[in-house]
C-alpha cells in the first residue's frame, strides 16, 4: 500500500484541505494536524492498524493505492476521458468583425466573412464526420468576432447540421459565445427552433460600469444582456460570464443589479462564471471581493463558478476551429492568417507540411515535462496556443507555470475553486 502521488495538502489558515488529483476527492482537517496527515501518507506501513480504517477509508477516493498500481496510467485515462473521443466539437466563426470594440479583447478585427463557398465545404465536413461511425454526437459552437453578425449564416448552418446529426442517429447541441446585442425575443425564437441550446454572454461589471466598455449610442448593453439572457435562460442554458479586474469587481452593485432583471424562472438555467480578464495582474485582485461575488450568487440560485485549470476544449480528439476564409486550426485565438489547417472540396482537411506537433497533447508527447509533474491530473498541461510557442522556442512541451512557488500558488488555486464548485448545487436538466 502506498499513497497516491497526486495528493495535495492546501493550507487555508487554521484549516487545510487534502485533495486528491485524479478522482477530486478532499477532505478537511484542523492545520495543526497536517503534519501528522503527512508522515501517515508518507510511510503507511509505520502506524500499524492504528491507521487501517482510515487507509481503507481513504483509499475509496484514491488517496492511497496498491504498490502495483500504476498512477501515471490513471492519469492519462482520467484526461483521456476529458476529450470525449466519440464527439465532434466544431466551432465555426463566419466572421472575424464585431459591433463592439471591447478593450480586453484578443482578437485584431477584420473584414473576413464566410462565404458560400466555405459553407458548402462545411457542410461537406459535417456529412464526413457524422458518417463515422466512430463518433455518436455533433457539437457545434458558434464564436468570432460577434456572429450573430451573420445571423442568416448561423441559423442556415445550425438547422443543416442539425438535421444532418439526427438524420444519421446521432446526438446534437449548440452554443452561442455572442454579446448579445443583436439578439431580439423573434431570434432567441428561431435560434431556440433551429437547435441552439446554450448561450454564453459577458457582463462587465454594474451596468453604469458595463456600459462604458460595450458601447452602443443611447442604449444600454448591460440591460439588453441581461434582458436576453432572462428570456434565453426560460428554456436554454446560459453560461453569464463576469470579466472582472481590480476596477470594476464591485460585488454589491452588481449582484442588485443583475437581480433586478432575472426572473426566478430564468435563474435555474444560468451559471454565473466569474473570470478575471487575462490582462489583469492576480496579485491586483480583492480575492474577498470575489468570495463574496461567488456565495452571493450561490444565494440568488444563479449557480456561480470559479475558474480551473484543466484540458483545453481545443484538446478534444476530434476538434476543429474553422474560420471565415476557411482556413482551419485547433485554437480560435489564432490570428486567421496563421491557421496552418485547409478545408478541402470533399470536407477533408489539409495540413501542410503535416499535421502540427502540437495536436498531441500535453500528456502524449514524449518528450513533454508535464508527464512527471505532480499536477498534471488537474492542468491537463499548456493549451495548444502555448504548445505552438513552446515548440517554436524550446522543441518540447515546458511548463507553463514554470517551477516554484507560482505552480504551487496556480494548482493551490484550482484545488481551492474545485473545491467550491462542488459547494454549488448542478443545473438541473432543460426540457
Amino acid at each position: 500500500m502506498k499513497a497516491s502521488r497526486y495528493n495535495y495538502f492546501v493550507d487555508n489558515g487554521e484549516k487545510t484541505i487534502v485533495f486528491n488529483g485524479i478522482t477530486e476527492k478532499f477532505f478537511e482537517i484542523n492545520s495543526s494536524n497536517a503534519p501528522i496527515y503527512k508522515q501517515i501518507f508518507s510511510h503507511p506501513d509505520q502506524f500499524g492498524k492504528d491507521v487501517t480504517p482510515f487507509i481503507e477509508k481513504t483509499k475509496n477516493d484514491g488517496f492511497f493505492v496498491n504498490d502495483e498500481t500504476d498512477e501515471f496510467e490513471l492519469v492519462k485515462n482520467k484526461l483521456k476521458g476529458q476529450t470525449k473521443e466519440n464527439q465532434y466539437f466544431l466551432m465555426i466563426l463566419p466572421t472575424y468583425q464585431c459591433n463592439l470594440r471591447c478593450w480586453y479583447c484578443i482578437q485584431n478585427h477584420k473584414e473576413i466573412w464566410i462565404t458560400e463557398d466555405v459553407i458548402r465545404k462545411i457542410k461537406k465536413r459535417i456529412i464526413l464526420k457524422m458518417n463515422d461511425d466512430s463518433i455518436d454526437s455533433l457539437c457545434l459552437s458558434w464564436f468570432g468576432g460577434e456572429p450573430l453578425m451573420a445571423y442568416e449564416t448561423v441559423v442556415g448552418l445550425t438547422r443543416f447540421a442539425k438535421e444532418t446529426a439526427e438524420s444519421c442517429g446521432k446526438a446534437f447541441n449548440c452554443t452561442i459565445t455572442t454579446n448579445s446585442t443583436l439578439l431580439t425575443p423573434e431570434r432567441i425564437e428561431e435560434l431556440k427552433e433551429c437547435g441552439v441550446d446554450s448561450y454564453q454572454i459577458t457582463i462587465d461589471g454594474t451596468r453604469e460600469y458595463h456600459n462604458t466598455v460595450k458601447v452602443i449610442n443611447g442604449k444600454s448593453t448591460f440591460d439588453m444582456a441581461l434582458q436576453n439572457i432572462d428570456a434565453i435562460a426560460r428554456h436554454s442554458r446560459c453560461l453569464l460570464r463576469f470579466n472582472y479586474t481590480k476596477e470594476n469587481l464591485r460585488p454589491e452593485g452588481i449582484i442588485n443589479d443583475i437581480k433586478g432583471i432575472l426572473s426566478e424562472e430564468s435563474k435555474k438555467n444560468i451559471s454565473f462564471f466569474l473570470y478575471k480578464v487575462w490582462q489583469e495582474n492576480a496579485e491586483d485582485i480583492n480575492n474577498k471581493d470575489v468570495a463574496y461575488l461567488f456565495e452571493e450568487g450561490k444565494k440568488l440560485g444563479i449557480h456561480p463558478a470559479l475558474p480551473r485549470t484543466s484540458i483545453c476544449y481545443a484538446d478534444q480528439k476530434h476538434f476543429d476551429c474553422i474560420f471565415p476564409d476557411g482556413r482551419v486550426e485547433k485554437c480560435d485565438n489564432e490570428d486567421p492568417d496563421a491557421a496552418r489547417g485547409v478545408l478541402l472540396d470533399d470536407g477533408n482537411i489539409d495540413w501542410p507540411g503535416g499535421v502540427p506537433v502540437s495536436h498531441t497533447t500535453a500528456y502524449k508527447a514524449g518528450d513533454s515535462e508535464c508527464i512527471q509533474c505532480r499536477f498534471l491530473p488537474l492542468c491537463g498541461g499548456p493549451c495548444v496556443a502555448k504548445r505552438n510557442r513552446m515548440y517554436d522556442s524550446f522543441g518540447k512541451v515546458v511548463c507553463q507555470y514554470g517551477s516554484g512557488t507560482h505552480k504551487i500558488a496556480k494548482m493551490e488555486e484550482t484545488v481551492n475553486n474545485i473545491v467550491k464548485n462542488q459547494s454549488v448545487a448542478s443545473l438541473p436538466k432543460v426540457v
